[in-house]
């Protein structure tokens, strides 16, 4: 008797996944996926304890957002001793970014400065540099009441301007430190402290609080 197509080539039956078992696996699928995609797209390697010590040597440069009046870095009439206490807060802030942010990263054995991390600066290097130049030009022309805002304005944009490479609640901080500039701007002469208490201060913490979560 000659053998039929099916006797000389036997196949297993083919597996079958129930529907609901086959949508939680694609479902799980794309989400590896996406989640591939922003590790390479989104920078998102931030500290929270990075925030939190900004936060706080803002609120102590703020003379804790005006409270204490005697401290030079609450009156912007104090000029060079103004500038100064101001200049502190950003060094210990920016030494706090880079020291916690390379030890997260280490911890999680990723890169400590990939390419999405050097867009991301580069995006934020022009509001930066255009801050510095700003501020030594207002502090030559005697203009110290005008740095509060122009310091909150311009993080804002860099903050703003990073939140397209970064987790998207950075862009609602960066409106928030340009609204709090606009303020600074508009009332010079008055609460500077509680401007940049609010802004450098509280809002470094809400960030901080928010990476702490995530």
């Amino acid at each position: 008797m000659p053998k039929t197509f099916s006797d000389s080539h036997h196949t297993d039956p083919p597996i079958v996944l129930h529907k609901p078992l086959a949508q939680d696996e694609a479902l799980r699928a794309l989400s590896d996926i996406r989640a591939a995609i922003d590790r390479t797209t989104r920078y998102s390697t931030f500290s929270a304890l990075s925030g939190l010590v900004a936060g706080a040597a803002a609120l102590a440069g703020s003379g804790m957002c005006g409270f204490m009046a005697g401290w030079p870095g609450v009156d912007p009439a104090r000029g060079p001793a103004f500038l100064w206490v101001w200049g502190a807060v950003f060094v210990v802030a920016a030494l706090a970014l880079v020291v916690f942010t390379a030890l997260k990263a280490r911890k999680r054995n990723q890169p400590v400065w990939p390419p999405i991390a050097r867009t991301a600066f580069l995006a934020l290097l022009g509001p930066g540099v255009a801050g510095v130049f700003g501020t030594l030009a207002l502090a030559k022309a005697g203009h110290y009441e005008l740095l509060p805002g122009l310091w909150l304005t311009f993080y804002g944009c860099g903050m703003y301007v990073v939140s397209f490479f970064a987790p998207l609640f950075l862009r609602a901080l960066g409106v928030a430190f340009a609204v709090l500039g606009m303020a600074a701007w508009l009332m010079p002469d008055r609460h500077a402290a509680l401007w940049l208490g609010l802004g450098f201060g509280v809002l470094h913490l809400v960030f901080g609080a928010i990476v702490l979560r995530m």
